[in-house]
């Protein structure tokens, strides 16, 4: 009988991988898009010839010309980190109104979450680091090196914070089975967070550059905390358990998967307005 249980139980659990991994890589794929079409949209208004691919964008009018005002430098540089605060906050608001979720829907807007903040403070971190982006705004803005070092800890110190108020969420729809003293069970965490998240990595890293990879990886900031986070009162936010698998499930990974490689492709022929 304790057998029957744990096969079951590990069916359920690989079945929650295969529904986070894809939902993980369409948020994002989605993610990237939204972001890159924000910059490209500024960089049109602002004449400066873009393109957007998988790597990124790509900026074809040079450094030197007229067209990269003071002005244009800020706004592009800040236009799609911008974007991704709005859209986290969003699907964190969607999340939260929206009290019963499939478990497609629940997984996708979980990792639309993590990467959209992700995209903010990761972003700030690594062009800090690297001194592109985001430095060179500050560099305009004339922010000494000992502010923009209080910046890059405040962000990792955000992204920490996004981590726990995604994890209180999370806590909410995790059915009690997957719960280990009030907080997720270890094997769980693993399997339906970090792997889809490790998976996502080694199917897009052909395509991700250096820096692109490290912000990725900044990610596991915000991932980290889903692991020790308890849940939250219950006299607060009351969110529906994640239901099992559904036939609704089955039709919203067919549209990711779609998604998946639709985006893929138009990525990866690149995008210009």
């Amino acid at each position: 009988m304790e057998n029957i249980v744990l096969n079951k139980q590990t069916k359920t659990l690989l079945l929650m991988l295969l529904v986070s991994f894809v939902s993980a890589l369409f948020a994002w794929y989605l993610q990237r898009v939204l972001s890159g079409l924000t910059t490209l949209y500024f960089s049109y208004d602002l004449n400066i010839k873009a393109i957007l691919h998988l790597d990124g964008t790509t900026f074809i009018t040079p450094a030197s010309s007229q067209a990269w005002t003071h002005d244009a430098v800020v706004t592009i540089n800040l236009a799609a980190p911008i974007m991704n605060l709005f859209l986290g906050l969003a699907v964190m608001a969607l999340f939260i109104f929206s009290r019963r979720k499939s478990l497609s829907m629940a997984f996708f807007l979980i990792w639309l979450m993590v990467y959209s903040f992700t995209g903010i403070f990761g972003s700030f971190v690594e062009n800090n680091l690297g001194r592109t982006g985001l430095y060179t705004v500050s560099k305009l803005m004339d922010i000494d090196v000992v502010f923009q070092i209080i910046f890059v800890v405040l962000a990792l110190y955000f992204l920490y914070i996004m981590g726990l108020a995604i994890g209180k969420l999370v806590m909410l729809i995790i059915p009690e089975k997957f719960k280990k003293e009030d907080k997720i069970d270890t094997i769980f965490f693993l399997t339906v967070f970090i792997f889809p998240w490790l998976l996502v990595l080694v199917v897009t890293l052909k395509g991700l550059s250096t820096s692109t990879m490290f912000t990725y990886l900044i990610g596991l900031i915000v991932l980290l905390p889903f692991n020790w986070m308890q849940g939250p009162e219950k006299k607060g936010l009351h969110l529906k358990t994640m239901p099992g698998f559904l036939r609704i499930d089955v039709l919203s990974l067919l549209v990711y998967l779609f998604g998946i490689l639709l985006l893929h492709q138009i990525l990866g022929m690149g995008m210009s307005l």
